[in-house]
């Protein structure tokens, strides 16, 4: 059965986080990822972000800490609703593929 969803009308707007979101770092240290349901109009929602700097290494730039995982990341993280349904209201010009919704998740 798939998940509950509300096909809320598209309202940005800022939420206290529902339930308790699962944070995952990656091996390497620079993703992480979100996952839990979207607060406005229940969607199961994974949200990824970049952290640290990505990409291969280049000459030197490696002795010079390029190369090492990044600290680990504190405080929260910015969660946008991105669950791909087509929201009624919804601007044509907004980057969201979501209900307009965004919570700040704390990191563990």
């Amino acid at each position: 059965m798939p998940p509950a969803h509300d096909l809320t009308p598209f309202r940005e707007q800022e939420l206290a986080p529902a339930g308790s979101p699962a944070i995952v770092r990656s091996a390497d240290g620079r993703w992480y990822t979100v996952t839990g349901p979207c607060p406005n109009c229940h969607a199961s929602s994974v949200f990824r972000v970049a952290y640290g700097l990505l990409g291969p290494h280049k000459g030197r730039r490696r002795f010079l800490g390029r190369g090492r995982t990044p600290d680990k990341l504190t405080g929260s993280i910015l969660v946008y609703c991105q669950c791909g349904f087509p929201h009624p209201e919804r601007p044509a010009e907004s980057p969201d593929t979501g209900c307009g919704a965004f919570w700040d998740v704390p990191v563990p």
